[in-house]
């Protein structure tokens, strides 16, 4: 592919401005109009500042209120007055009393709000002008066509309705918000008056609480006038129910167990269920005493029935006695024998005690079973008197059945009337002596400063919107800027290497300075760029040198300044250069080098004159010019005979190194196009910072379409100081940034 293909390709695909910006480039941009953006910001905060003027500031008082988390009971365990739960339910509940419009007419009511201007709008002057006067009256007149003739209101209708503006207006200052995660709430009020807003503020915290004492008051007295009345009905139904009882226990013959704890019968029966446990455990012991004694008597053994009868005391002498005659009578037998007066009389002794000792024991067999049969009769009585009893019980328990029943209904008529009286009693107590749920923790204080405007605030957002705001108006101002300032954007947009930035000459356009400055100074960053520009073109056209068209998109872009800058830059590195003016229109080539001549390139395309006597020499340089007079429309057909015009072009290929041919712009006529295809390279300039690059496409795309050989790019006219303040690390920034390299 070609290198005018390539560009062919490169204009048409090219979108134009450069669709990824760097962060550096970025900055460098923002950098660039950074005056944009400081004004932007600048008149932002002036913007501020002024309606922070006209805005009325408002101030607000705040105060904090905290709800008790205890529990205050008027009625243990009934609960007729509630105490309040320390929850958010709660909180929320006392947030929405305080937002009540009590509330509001009680703070109202007690600052005389209602005869206050700031808060009652029907007492502010009239002082509108005629002309809102009418409006209001033609307002009024439209709103009757729609809603129809407004009802008259009495005199007490448009004081009610007035208070209830205030209240409104007292509730629109009102702000109420609970403190998270706590028990506290927040009250604030909103007023152009620092003081007033905290005589608000406190009134407000004062009238909640005085709200809820006089709420517990008046529950407290709805449940004391409610005891009250119930009280007679309770007293009456305990002295009915206490009667009835009576009536009934002497009806039925019952006796008031309630101090002794059982009636007389039940207490009998105790006594004889006692009596026969103890006679039938005494005639068992003493059946059992008898018949062991009659067993030992049926088997002669009377030592075991003797010692059932130890407890005796004339047994008991009568065996001792029995034991000691006998041991006597065994030691006479053992002295004296059988027959011994003595002996004798010991057993006529121990004989004798033997009976009495007999005879005693059968009495007491006799009276033992004596005592047994009584025993046992006592036995019978005291059972037959039990089953009385238990009948005489029965009967009292069949009748004190309904005593129980009567005496718990006594009883309980008397406990309820007893913890009612308790209960009016303590009501009573209760409504000298309330203490309110909440209670106020921080009093408000004058606000020293408004809360609204906030101006810190909103002259920082101001700035920072002024600042993001300029920063848009950057950015899209850099979007819609459409022309060149480096050397990659236009490398980048039409894909052809760009020789050089040729810096814009201060202190005039060229009609005199330009021949002086350029030869005068050849060390400058000026005559430095078109050495590189050549040294770029030398690379296209080789050392044989050759015919260079210069133009441009469109007018004033430096393309006949270019022209004679190059043409005298390369005369003084030892070539032959002519330089020619081909732009018959608008020629000025030989009013920027300052020379005037007798014959024209025109004259000698028309054949009036030849190419040897309308060149002249440059008076500066070694270069040769042949220009062409201004205003030259009647030659604009010229340039149409190809065949004259490049016979002159390959005459004088001979005679010079390097011909420079200054054509019209490429935009504005079709002489460009001619000149280009006779040309070895064609070299375009666009202008620094003004030419559209649509307008460079264009021009381009009608270079492409004339089959031009372009070479390069020049960017002309580059104001260095600017463009080494905008940031771009090219040639130009190192123009301006090593100033001592060049000799300005």
């Amino acid at each position: 592919m070609t290198r005018l293909e390539d560009l062919g390709a490169a204009v048409a695909r090219s979108p134009g401005p450069v669709a990824e910006v760097d962060i550096g480039q970025l900055l460098r941009t923002l950098w660039r109009r950074r005056w944009v953006i400081l004004s932007i910001t600048g008149l932002s905060l002036v913007a501020a500042f002024f309606i922070l003027s006209q805005i009325t500031p408002i101030y607000t008082a705040t105060t904090k209120v905290m709800i008790e988390s205890r529990r205050s009971r008027v009625l243990d365990g009934r609960e007729l007055v509630s105490g309040m739960e320390p929850v958010n339910m709660t909180v929320m509940s006392q947030v929405e009393v305080i937002q009540s419009r009590n509330i509001a007419k009680r703070v109202a009511d007690k600052l005389d709000l209602y005869n206050d201007k700031r808060f009652n709008p029907a007492l502010m002057p009239s002082q509108g002008s005629r002309l809102m006067g009418t409006l209001s009256a033609l307002v009024g007149e439209v709103r009757q066509l729609f809603t129809g003739p407004a009802r008259q209101i009495d005199e007490a209708t448009r004081a009610q309705r007035q208070r209830e503006a205030v209240v409104d207006k007292v509730l629109g200052s009102l702000t109420v918000e609970p403190v998270p995660q706590s028990l506290v709430i927040r009250i604030g009020m909103r007023s152009p008056d620092p003081v007033l807003a905290a005589q608000l503020v406190n009134a407000y915290a004062d009238a909640c609480v005085e709200e809820q004492l006089e709420s517990k008051f008046e529950t407290v007295r709805h449940i004391s006038t409610w005891l009250n009345s119930r009280l007679e009905s309770l007293r009456t139904a305990v002295v009915d129910s206490e009667r009835a009882v009576a009536a009934y226990r002497t009806a039925n013959g019952l006796v008031d167990t309630s101090q002794r704890g059982q009636s007389t019968n039940q207490q009998q029966l105790s006594e004889l269920s006692s009596q026969l446990v103890m006679a039938q455990a005494k005639r068992a012991e003493t059946e059992a005493r008898l018949s062991r004694v009659e067993s030992a008597l049926a088997s002669g053994h009377t030592d075991g029935a003797l010692d059932d009868m130890l407890d005796s005391p004339l047994v008991q002498h009568l065996k001792e006695e029995q034991a000691t005659l006998a041991r006597s009578v065994t030691e006479l037998r053992a002295r004296y024998g059988d027959r011994h007066p003595d002996m004798v009389k010991a057993k006529s002794e121990l004989a004798q005690v033997e009976r009495q000792l007999t005879g005693e024991i059968q009495n007491l067999v006799k009276s033992l079973r004596n005592d047994f049969a009584v025993q046992k009769q006592r036995e019978s009585s005291i059972a037959a008197q039990i089953r009385s009893a238990e009948g005489s019980v029965l009967t009292q328990s069949k009748a004190e059945i309904r005593l129980h029943e009567l005496e718990r209904d006594a009883q309980a008529n008397r406990v309820l009337y007893e913890s009612f009286l308790s209960k009016f009693k303590e009501s009573g107590e209760q409504e000298q002596f309330q203490q309110a749920d909440t209670r106020v923790i921080s009093p408000a204080e004058v606000p020293r400063r408004p809360s609204y405007p906030r101006r810190p605030m909103v002259l920082t957002a101001a700035a920072v919107l002024g600042l993001l705001g300029g920063i848009a108006l950057v950015l899209l101002l850099e979007q819609l800027d459409r022309t060149v300032r480096t050397r990659d954007q236009l490398e980048e947009l039409v894909g052809l290497p760009t020789f050089a930035l040729i810096p814009q000459i201060k202190g005039g356009t060229g009609e005199t300075g330009v021949q002086s400055y350029i030869m005068d100074h050849p060390s400058s960053s000026y005559a430095e760029a078109f050495r590189m520009a050549w040294v770029g073109l030398q690379q296209g056209l080789g050392e044989q040198g050759g015919i260079v068209v210069v133009t441009s998109s469109v007018p004033e872009e430096g393309k006949s300044l270019t022209s004679l800058s190059l043409a005298r830059v390369v005369s003084t590195l030892g070539q032959r250069v002519i330089v020619i003016d081909a732009d018959l229109r608008r020629a000025s080539l030989g009013a920027k080098a300052g020379v005037q001549a007798p014959h024209t390139f025109p004259e000698v395309i028309a054949g009036r004159v030849t190419v040897e006597e309308a060149i002249i020499n440059d008076p500066l340089s070694q270069a040769d010019i042949l220009i062409s007079r201004p205003g030259g429309h009647k030659d604009v057909n010229l340039l149409a005979s190809s065949d004259r015009v490049a016979e002159i072009l390959n005459g004088l290929r001979a005679r010079y190194d390097l011909i420079v041919v200054d054509s019209p712009p490429a935009l504005a006529m079709a002489d460009v196009q001619v000149l280009s295809r006779m040309a070895d390279k064609t070299v375009f300039c666009v202008r620094w910072d003004q030419t559209p690059r649509e307008t460079v496409l264009s021009a381009l795309r009608v270079l492409r379409d004339a089959k031009a050989k372009i070479a390069g790019l020049l960017l002309t006219r580059v104001d260095i100081s600017k463009h080494s303040r905008y940031g771009y690390h090219d040639v130009g920034y190192y123009y301006a940034r090593y100033r001592n390299y060049y000799s300005e």
